[in-house]
């Protein structure tokens, strides 16, 4: 925890040093500002309490059908640039009168994620523009997309099913 504090007092302290600049800035700038916080809320240290304990129907049906070949995308239920929209509005204050806000914010919101197909991660993409996205659960509705449970136990076991799977598929191209 300590090294997600430190890194988060960081990333809010840049915030407000660069505020007033994003404030005074044209729609453009605010954008290359709001994208550029939106990636370093991504370089913060993950945890298994940021997975939402959701996977996408269609991955979890390809789960059972074909689990080998399936590719899973940790897809973040606020996008990277409507995530710094947000530290430059609606939560500044916040940050400014203590920037380790930022910790609970990036483990309520900004860092949680569910497991969908990659295909499923492009089709949300067109939904979850700064401009127009207004809730997860309306990028899902929009793109199709339902979600069901699936616990971090669940996910465990499928990476180690994953790697086992690699592990014999390597032993099997070096014995030819």
């Amino acid at each position: 925890m300590e090294r997600l504090e430190k890194k988060a007092r960081i990333m809010a302290e840049m915030i407000i040093q660069t505020a007033k600049i994003y404030h005074e800035s044209e729609e453009s700038e605010k954008g290359l500002m709001e994208t550029l916080v939106g990636a370093g809320i991504f370089y913060l240290p993950n945890h298994p309490g940021l997975f939402n304990n959701k996977i996408s129907k269609e991955a979890w049906i390809q789960l059972q059908t074909k689990p080998e070949k399936l590719k899973l995308v940790a897809e973040h239920a606020i996008p990277r640039k409507v995530a710094g929209r947000l530290l430059y509005t609606k939560y500044l204050l916040l940050l400014q009168e203590n920037p380790l806000a930022l910790v609970e914010l990036y483990e309520k919101y900004f860092g949680r994620y569910n497991l969908v197909l990659k295909e499923e991660n492009d089709r949300l993409r067109k939904f979850q523009k700064a401009q127009i996205f207004v809730s997860e659960e309306e990028a899902y509705a929009l793109a199709g997309i339902e979600l069901v449970d699936f616990t971090y136990e669940e996910y465990l076991e499928f990476q180690k099913f994953q790697r086992d799977s690699k592990k014999k598929a390597s032993k099997k191209v070096g014995m030819a």
